[in-house]
């Protein structure tokens, strides 16, 4: 199905029990005196997860299905230069120890979907629990790359995995690599140009989180100036241009009963992300494990507002009350970086006990002129509709 979107992205099976970490302080940013951007959010992920498909993951004819392969870390992209939206799957298995082959999915024009790795050359990139896919061109040919956060054995003692970098070398043909320099629990993260030197930047969170800084070609230095350490954990992160004043914002989130504060970092031309310039998201007691973001202006007063998907994060304790249940929370924007609750207008947005699903996305829906809000699995069945004025009523669709 193809539809408007103007926001958006992913779906699966996974289960996260993440230990309580310290915060490290990081050494003192160095001001790099950046420009604001007249579009900040060019290039990065979240912009290039504006797809024009919206579809069921029951349509991908999965070849893996009977090994319970995940299924998060779902990605949009044009992977054979045909001009048409082709998914990408960077895929993996519940405490597995072992690797599993990415899965590639060829649209034939009409949202009709093939298994074909051939634009791998047989060679496709490997996931043990991959969570999150990044699209964006990371090594400014032209086309679109993937950028795979891989958080590895998810139980004691989180040995953690590599991040891999795949590359469109040419239109429909991909090579790719790990980045072995790093190695860890990289459950989320997000890609953008948070330096304003044109090109795109990686965010990678977890249990340490820390930027990489794009050279331009693809190739990536880890830098630990630029996060000061004030979230122990960040398992959810985009980098989006909330307050739209030419800065990307990052956006986070981990287990509030672990003291991780939900917040928007804000951008500024230091090009660093501290405790100093952020502002908190209202919590939600319970449902304190934040799966998704995404800023939209819904109520049509010109500033972005934020909906978060949440999951229960087992502050009542149990393993009943972890990552079971889900709702969609409504925050909006006063367009002076405050924020206030507004779940209130979402009609029945879920629970502690609804089946949970890892991705959202804002998109005009019914073609009315107002965002609408999606899960980006339309196998879940239902949606909420907006009436202009950022009011959600609950809808079965299609």
């Amino acid at each position: 199905m193809q539809l408007s979107s103007r926001n958006a992205p992913v779906l699966a099976l996974l289960v996260l029990v993440a230990a309580c970490g310290e915060s490290t302080t990081a050494p003192d940013p160095v001001d790099l005196e950046i420009g604001p951007s007249a579009n900040a959010d060019a290039g990065s992920s979240y912009q290039n997860s504006l797809t024009d498909a919206w579809i069921g993951y029951s349509a991908l004819p999965r070849p893996y299905t009977g090994e319970l392969t995940l299924g998060d870390a779902i990605a949009y992209l044009d992977a054979d230069g045909d001009g048409d939206t082709d998914v990408f799957m960077a895929t993996g298995q519940y405490l597995s120890e072992g690797d599993h082959d990415s899965e590639l999915f060829l649209n034939n024009g009409s949202y009709t979907f093939t298994f074909d790795v051939g634009p791998f050359a047989g060679s496709t990139p490997p996931a043990t629990h991959a969570r999150k896919s990044l699209v964006a061109d990371f090594d400014g040919n032209g086309r679109d790359d993937i950028f795979v956060l891989d958080h590895g054995f998810d139980s004691n003692p989180f040995p953690g995995n590599e991040p891999k970098l795949i590359l469109q070398d040419n239109p429909g043909s991909f090579s790719w690599r790990r980045l072995t320099d790093q190695t860890g629990f990289h459950h989320g993260g997000a890609a953008g140009d948070f330096d304003n030197d044109g090109d795109i930047d990686v965010f990678v969170g977890g249990f340490d989180p820390f930027f990489y800084v794009n050279d331009g070609s693809g190739a990536f230095n880890k830098v630990d100036d630029r996060w000061d350490g004030s979230m122990a954990k960040v398992f959810s992160a985009e980098l989006i241009d909330v307050d739209q004043d030419g800065y990307l914002d990052l956006l986070v989130g981990a287990h509030e009963r672990d003291g991780d504060q939900t917040a928007v970092y804000w951008g500024n031309s230091t090009g660093a992300y501290t405790a100093g310039d952020r502002t908190p998201v209202p919590q939600m007691a319970q449902l304190g494990a934040v799966l998704d973001f995404d800023a939209a202006d819904v109520d049509g007063d010109g500033d972005r507002d934020l909906i978060l998907n949440r999951t229960r994060d087992g502050d009542d304790g149990g393993e009943g009350g972890f990552y079971t249940g889900r709702i969609t929370q409504l925050v909006l924007h006063d367009g002076s970086r405050g924020f206030t609750d507004a779940t209130g207008q979402v009609d029945a947005p879920g629970d502690g006990s609804e089946p949970w699903f890892p991705w959202l996305r804002t998109v005009d829906l019914n073609q009315d002129g107002d965002l609408d809000i999606v899960p980006d699995n339309a196998d879940i069945g239902y949606v909420w509709i907006n009436d202009g004025a950022g009011i959600f009523t609950r809808t079965d669709w299609p």
